[in-house]
């Protein structure tokens, strides 16, 4: 298991961790734009999270690391990462399976 050195003040709901290609921890701010993808209306149709979906693809296209369900789906990062930690996950996939979102301790 990958051994990561936490910050204290790690806050998942301003910032993100995941590994990059080499396998090392990064720790990152969330840029506003991602945190504004929760706020795009639900569209009405068959899928109402698409106008949201098509946004995180363009922000993961440049390089930023998107997790489905706090940043596209809006469900809050502290509690989605509770759960995640419940169900014994150390990491998920981002929102388009190329990244691993790191899953931090509990404080």
């Amino acid at each position: 298991m990958l051994q990561v050195n936490w910050p204290e003040s790690f806050d998942p709901a301003k910032q993100r961790a995941y590994l990059d290609v080499t396998g090392r921890a990064v720790f990152t701010v969330i840029p506003k734009e991602v945190t504004e993808i929760a706020y795009i209306e639900p569209s009405e149709g068959a899928d109402p999270f698409a106008d949201r979906v098509e946004r995180a693809r363009q922000l993961a296209a440049k390089g930023i690391v998107i997790d489905a369900q706090i940043d596209v789906w809006g469900w809050g990062a502290e509690n989605t990462m509770r759960l995640r930690r419940m169900y014994g996950k150390t990491s998920v996939p981002d929102a388009f399976g190329t990244i691993q979102i790191l899953v931090p301790p509990a404080k």
